[in-house]
């Protein structure tokens, strides 16, 4: 293990020899039982189902208009407001005042944010974008409804949560389907072992839209009745909506202010099956892997645990992959342990489901009282598993919750009475580069190649990517959309050496599989646009199934680790125009934690009609004046430097600082430029923003490049600038590369040397 010398080296405080415990010491829940986590979990255990005809919308032509509505939101003046953003705001505001959260800012304690999410403002904006689906109606269309499209992006929810119970120290926004609030508690956990703070706030919200409902309906997932998690009569799932938010702290910081303790984070493990992007891989390997794999981390075994809360959606493939997952994991002890399963009470709800159910596994731990599942009457003999039907007493000492997402992206958490786990030691490597690629509308470069991704100042007209079709296996990327082909190309090229040869990776150790970390503002917006437009047209009826998948935000993370066999953790990070830089943080700081020793990171933005008219409209300056926005990619493949040397890997960079501080503060400490000025370079949007960030700091009098007007304007650009530091050091045309970037309240700086 490499321990950075200094917190100034990578902005990681040395590990704690003595191990760390990780504890929930607030929550806060919104649900269609109720809107805060009392009467949800009362709900819960009276065995009440939230269900009934949907009124949000008219969902009297869907194939299931049945759901779980939250009811009691109030209607927000400001149009940038959307369901999400503001169930996410009241269940944040639950935990942080559950947590003491103002307490701990008021004695310096810096607090984080991280934010699950998929259909963030979809509903508020869907309608509209049916209407901009045609090129004539954007000519008229006024300029306050394009306005309204702000609210689109899943990183408004973090943005009002922010604005609302802010500020925090650092923010973070990620999409992995339905494991997206699981997987916040996971990055949450990652940043208090690696020292970046002291309390977070971590969680999941999703709001109902017609996309979704229309969406699933397309794919026969969802039961024109109230579903039946595990019963051998059940037709897919209902869907829902809410917010799950829990405050997690490291326990000395817990016990020294005197707050609460209710559990435990024990355990936690993330990956992909590579599978398939909706239907579950039948074994359940890889939740068996994931649920083995999280409680070796808590120091436990199977005997050890007395709860699981399962993803269980009702629909007949998921049911009973989930099931023999558990089986595989559990053996002998897998009729002891105990199973239910929430879904049938309070629908389906994405994103938010891994956070709401952290909460609800929280409660049943502490309370030691399981809940039912509701629905259940006759058991699949496929789901053999314990089944709880009524709420029952129990003793609970660890308890698992199992979230599985669409392109397979599945997390297990496991928590703990307080004290019943073994503490974790923090791990803190060095992490390098070890391969890079950068896609523009001038072609693919590789390796060294990409330093001259911004030699040429100006762009071709039209700014748009060639694909060579002769880059991928026709059968296998058959369900590769655009922005998916993108992503492929650049992530293909930047593995090299470490991209697995078909099957390799299913006996490779946990931490050595590798992962796929991507950055995208908006999705497949134009293409959202056409579905929902062929929606109201036609009727949802007709929605495309082979379309929908291809919409959800995290997609283009699952499709292409189906395509390139990639198993280790994956899942989008979106942090609008820095999507690319978030991505890279999110990578060191996996790697540097040891959750694994290799992943893949970067950024994708595919061309789009609708995004442009909405950045033209909306901000001000004349046209000449904004750089041509272009589509493209950048990936870079980030290892420990244990991997690197191990494999024989070329190291092409290594990364001296990554750090992610808030627009308006000092530069953070960073990496010190190097004695001679001119080997030393910064990257940037352009140079009034790297001046301004760097002001007062060592690297102010350093060169600025300035990269929009040579590679084109795109919210994952960043990752094009770090691929092409990267290879700008690996070329030695400089000793040290910067890249800084910001969005909205977050701002990155990133050294390579």
């Amino acid at each position: 293990m490499t321990t950075p010398s200094s917190p100034s080296d990578k902005g990681f405080p040395e590990a704690s020899p003595a191990g760390t415990r990780l504890v929930i010491t607030g929550t806060g829940l919104v649900s269609a039982l109720g809107n805060d986590a009392k009467s949800t979990w009362e709900g819960l255990i009276r065995g009440e189902r939230a269900m009934g005809t949907l009124t949000v919308f008219d969902a009297s032509s869907y194939k299931s208009s049945v759901g779980a509505e939250v009811s009691g939101l109030r209607e927000m003046a400001d149009d940038t407001w959307s369901r999400t953003a503001e169930m996410g705001v009241l269940a944040a505001r639950e935990a942080c005042e559950s947590g003491a959260i103002a307490q701990a800012r008021a004695a310096g304690l810096r607090v984080g944010l991280v934010v699950g999410s998929t259909t963030g403002g979809m509903f508020e904006t869907e309608t509209l974008l049916a209407v901009l689906a045609d090129p004539k109606e954007r000519e008229t269309t006024k300029d306050e409804a394009w306005r309204k499209l702000l609210s689109n992006p899943i990183s408004s929810t973090t943005q009002w949560i922010d604005c609302e119970l802010g500020p925090f120290a650092r923010t973070r926004t990620l999409s992995s389907a339905c494991s997206s609030g699981a997987n916040a508690i996971v990055v949450a956990a990652t940043w208090l072992h690696l020292g970046l703070v002291d309390v977070v706030l971590a969680g999941g919200a999703d709001g109902l839209c017609r996309l979704t409902l229309a969406g699933f309906g397309a794919l026969s997932a969802c039961d024109p009745e109230p579903c039946k998690p595990f019963d051998v009569g059940r037709r897919g799932l209902n869907l829902g909506e809410g917010a799950g938010f829990v405050v997690l702290e490291r326990e000395d910081g817990a016990r020294a202010r005197g707050v609460e303790i209710l559990a435990e984070l024990a355990g936690w493990a993330i990956g992909s099956e590579a599978h398939h992007i909706t239907n579950p891989e039948a074994t359940g390997s890889t939740p068996a892997r994931l649920l083995t794999r999280s409680l070796e981390r808590a120091g436990l075994t199977p005997a050890d645990l007395d709860y699981i809360n399962a993803h269980g959606t009702a629909t007949p493939l998921n049911d009973a992959m989930e099931c023999a997952g558990i089986l595989s994991a559990l053996g002998s002890e897998a009729s002891r342990v105990p199973v239910s399963s929430s879904k049938g009470q309070l629908g389906h709800t994405l994103a938010a489901a891994g956070a709401i159910e952290a909460v609800i596994t929280t409660t049943a731990l502490r309370k030691g009282l399981l809940p039912p599942t509701v629905g259940l009457t006759n058991p699949d003999p496929k789901c053999a598993v314990r089944h709880v039907v009524t709420a029952q007493k129990a003793e609970v000492r660890a308890a698992a919750s199992s979230s599985f997402g669409f392109g397979g992206m599945d997390s297990v958490l496991v928590f703990a009475k307080p004290g019943y786990a073994k503490a974790m030691v923090p791990e803190h490597h060095e992490v390098v580069v070890t391969g890079v690629a950068v896609l523009t509308p001038r072609g693919l470069l590789v390796g060294g190649a990409a330093a001259r991704s911004m030699d040429v100042p100006s762009l071709p007209s039209p700014a748009s990517v060639t694909i060579d079709p002769s880059l991928f296996d026709p059968a296998r990327a058959r369900r590769l959309d655009r922005l998916s082909r993108l992503g492929a190309i650049v992530v293909e090229a930047a593995l090299g050496p470490l991209r697995p040869a078909p099957g390799a990776q299913v006996q490779a150790p946990y931490r050595d599989r590798v992962g796929l970390l991507l950055g995208n503002a908006w999705g497949n917006l134009d293409a959202s646009a056409a579905f929902m437009r062929r929606v109201f047209e036609k009727g949802p009826r007709l929605a495309s199934p082979a379309e929908f998948p291809n919409l959800v935000p995290s997609s283009p993370v699952g499709h292409i680790s189906i395509y390139l066999g990639l198993s280790g953790p994956s899942f989008a990070l979106v942090d609008f125009a820095a999507s690319g830089e978030a991505s890279f943080l999110q990578g060191v700081e996996m790697v540097a934690s040891g959750e694994v020793r290799a992943v893949c990171v970067g950024g994708v933005e595919e061309e789009s009609d609708i995004v442009e008219n909405v950045l033209k409209r909306v901000f001000s300056g004349p046209p000449e004046a904004r750089p041509v926005r272009a589509e493209g990619a950048g990936a870079l493949t980030l290892a420990s430097a244990e991997m690197a040397a191990e494999r024989g890997l070329p190291v092409l960079a290594r990364v001296l600082s990554a750090v992610a501080f808030r627009s308006g503060e000092v530069l953070p400490t960073v990496a010190d430029p190097c004695a001679d000025p001119s080997r030393c370079l910064v990257i940037a949007r352009d140079a009034a923003t790297a001046s301004r960030l760097l002001a007062g700091s060592r690297w102010a009098g350093c060169a600025v490049r300035g990269g929009e007007g040579s590679v084109g304007a795109h919210e994952s650009v960043g990752a094009i600038f770090l691929a092409t530091a990267a290879s700008l050091v690996s070329e030695k045309a400089f000793d040290r590369v910067m890249v800084v970037g910001e969005s909205g309240g977050n701002g990155y700086a990133v050294v390579l040397g």
